[in-house]
């Protein structure tokens, strides 16, 4: 052994063995570094899947192809059997290249004086395939690259994976890559359902892509009867093999076509299978609806619709899902159907302003009843220019407080508050929030940035509002996983907003009685349940919003026109909120959405007109008081008869307990007269007009007494649980119950 090193060593330090002993190296290493899976497996057909399922629709590859990647064991075994004796019959046995094969096909080009057969394994074939980027043109010299590559293959992987490779991979008829992606555009099936005919076909069309009808014909009648079928018909096998029409790519049945494109441009693979998080079934009822109302408001210059609805996490989850993306009428339309405002920025309105409220509390210390200036206002804009606010009812309300001046969507109070805030401050937080999109400076905005003059998408907006529905995290948004498990991610998460002030926010969009003063008795964002909402409306009624949200879904509304032709008058809360009030009924079907608060928050009543802890005789709002706030004191300002006046406003037409409300405790100070700690009642009679013949009331088990007009009053109770009820003649339509401790 000793010598033989010696041996060894001394070639070796002869220079004339350095290029053979390179070589052996280099072969060595070359058979040693591994063949990547990306190169075995190649880059096959993007194709989303529904919530539900089903195949929405199949894009073509990166190389322009399409191919369905299926499992060795999922092909028919008679099939594989058929494909190995037609292609390759001593696969199983060879290295990657069958010299018997080689010789026998030399035999014949020698024989014919031209190329008449290759002798290609199924590796070899499939190296063609895996490794056509860097294969040379020359014929001779590509076929000895084939060779050394077909063995390097076989070296790493077993003979099943090769199979598997070659059949998913291999080129054929209509752009189809392998067998799978064949049976589907030729046969219209998945390949595991194919007869032994069609089976058959495929295998022709393997060894000849582009046959003649002659050829066709007879190389499948010499497998079919190596095969031991004797009485077969190939017109109908045929007539499909050379037709050029009838398959589509796409899912006619599909109603996600804008996410589609969306997920596509998301992902920049380009390839694989995705599980989406979309349903097409609501995309398809969605899409009715929008059909339906968008039928009222046309007459008004209203040309589309686009709706956004994300499906909310459990506590503690990580993600939202996007469960549908409606982003125009009609797709196919011939007014810029394939336009998705989904995700096109417009002017946003007023749909910021929850949270530029939502930062005053984090920021500023406000609260919902801290009292805002609903009054003229003017602010320097640089270069002797002043800028003038208005509300859209071009009228002050004068002091109010936050929760009513966000509910009603005041201008005024909301440009006061960024003007104080700072807009480069609220500039940042809004990018903190998802709106990513504003690209110039803070300045180039101004105060306008408070009234939506930056702009947003509609997916920004429910992701947002998606923050505030989960206690003030923002989380990505969920829409689809690929092949590798993976998750598909729209957007980063973060922290926005206190949960406090989330809640908070909650609890003022949610608020249909602070909302009727300006969207008045009846209107679209009334519900029997809990719903947040919020409306917006660009400058000349371009652009209609309704955004909001129940405890399980988010759901986004834009109506207007991709021209940006204004509309006549169409509002946020007329145009959108219409679809928006359609939407949610669909989404939560029987189900009544209730909003829960957090333990730590009691609800207080606060003066509306000085923003104190409401006293005897003030018109008061019952807000979230967090056990962490400082409370700014009793008001003692207001006399008696000033909460008259206050408008009444029912949830719906009928008679309505406004005060108190479901589930209330009055907590009796011992160091307070008990003449200052009376139950302030308060009816509203609706639209009942003082029907004396229909509606009742009664308190605990007291008598009945008809209700003849609004009721206002103070009730003196004693400690324990109380009842109050309205009757419509012998029928219960309301009951409250709360406590006095």
């Amino acid at each position: 052994m000793r010598n033989y090193l010696k041996f060894f060593l001394r070639r070796l330090a002869d220079q004339k063995y350095h290029i053979l002993f390179f070589f052996i190296f280099s072969v060595f290493i070359f058979f040693a570094l591994p063949v990547p899976g990306e190169r075995l497996k190649g880059e096959g057909s993007f194709r989303i899947f529904s919530q539900e399922g089903n195949l929405l629709r199949e894009f073509c590859s990166p190389e322009g192809n399409h191919s369905i990647w299926i499992e060795i064991d999922d092909f028919p075994e008679e099939l594989v059997k058929e494909v190995i004796r037609a292609e390759d019959k001593r696969f199983f046995i060879h290295c990657g290249f069958d010299p018997l094969a080689v010789l026998r096909a030399a035999m014949q080009d020698i024989r014919h004086r031209k190329i008449v057969s290759g002798g290609s394994t199924i590796t070899q074939q499939f190296v063609r395939v895996a490794y056509r980027d860097i294969l040379p043109s020359d014929i001779l010299l590509k076929k000895i690259c084939e060779i050394i590559l077909a063995v390097k293959v076989e070296f790493h992987y077993p003979k099943k994976r090769i199979l598997e490779c070659y059949l998913n991979r291999i080129p054929l008829r209509f752009n189809q890559k392998g067998i799978p992606s064949a049976a589907q555009r030729i046969f219209g099936r998945d390949v595991r359902f194919l007869s032994r005919e069609e089976q058959a076909a495929i295998i022709v069309l393997i060894r000849e892509n582009q046959p003649s009808r002659e050829s066709f014909r007879k190389r499948m009648s010499n497998i079919l009867s190596e095969t031991g079928n004797k009485s077969f018909s190939t017109g109908e096998i045929e007539k499909k093999v050379f037709s050029l029409s009838g398959y589509s790519y796409n899912n006619e049945n599909s109603y996600t076509p804008h996410f589609e494109t969306f997920l596509k441009s998301v992902v920049r693979s380009g390839s694989g299978d995705i599980a989406s998080s979309i349903s097409n079934n609501l995309n398809r009822h969605i899409s009715a609806i929008i059909n339906s109302e968008l039928k009222f408001i046309t007459p008004y210059n209203v040309e589309n619709c686009s709706v956004v609805v994300l499906k909310l996490p459990e506590k503690g989850g990580t993600k939202t899902d996007l469960v549908a993306m409606v982003g125009s009428q009609n797709f196919h339309g011939k007014i810029s159907g394939q336009v998705n405002g989904c995700i096109t920025i417009r002017s946003a309105g007023s749909t910021l302003k929850p949270f530029l409220y939502g930062y005053s509390m984090d920021k500023l210390g406000y609260r919902p009843y801290t009292i805002l200036n609903d009054t003229p206002l003017s602010i320097s804009a640089g270069d002797n220019v002043t800028y003038t606010p208005k509300n859209n009812d071009m009228t002050y309300w004068g002091p109010i407080p936050l929760r009513e001046a966000l509910a009603c969507s005041r201008n005024i109070p909301a440009i006061d508050i960024v003007n104080k805030a700072g807009v480069e401050n609220f500039y940042l937080f809004l990018g903190e929030c998802g709106f990513s999109h504003m690209k110039r400076e803070p300045s180039y905005y101004g105060p306008g940035l408070a009234l939506g003059t930056g702009g947003a998408s509609l997916l920004q907006l429910a992701r947002a509002y998606a923050g505030i529905a989960n206690g003030g995290v923002l989380l990505p948004v969920y829409i689809g996983r690929d092949d590798n498990g993976d998750d598909i991610l729209f957007g980063r998460g973060g922290k926005i907003l206190t949960e406090a002030s989330a809640y908070r926010l909650i609890h003022i969009l949610s608020d249909r009685e602070a909302r009727r003063r300006a969207f008045g008795r009846r209107n679209f964002l009334d519900f029997p349940f809990d719903v947040a909402a919020k409306t917006g409306t660009s400058k000349d009624c371009r652009d209609a919003w309704t955004v909001g949200f129940t405890d399980k879904y988010v759901v986004g509304v834009w109506v207007g026109n991709f021209s940006g032709e204004q509309m006549n008058g169409v509002s946020g809360g007329w145009g959108a909120g219409r679809i928006f009030h359609q939407v949610i009924r669909l989404l939560t079907m029987k189900e009544n959405p209730v909003f829960s608060f957090p333990d730590s928050f009691n609800k207080v009543r606060f003066c509306r007109r000085t923003g104190k802890i409401a006293g005897e005789n003030c018109p008061f709002n019952m807000e979230l008081a967090d056990s962490s706030d400082s409370f700014p004191g009793v008001c003692n300002s207001c006399k008696p008869g000033d909460a008259y006046g206050i408008a009444f406003y029912a949830a719906s037409g009928k008679a309505e307990i406004l005060s108190p409300v479901q589930g209330e405790s009055f907590i009796i100070d011992p160091m307070v007269s008990l003449k200052n700690q009376l139950v302030p009642l308060k009816i509203s009679t609706g639209d009942k007009k003082g029907d004396a013949n229909s509606y009742f009331y009664r308190i605990d088990n007291g008598g009945i007494v008809s209700l003849k007009g609004n009721v206002e009053k103070n009730l003196d109770l004693k400690k324990g649980r109380h009842r109050i009820e309205i009757f419509r003649n012998t029928e219960t339509i309301q009951a409250v119950e709360f406590s006095v401790e």
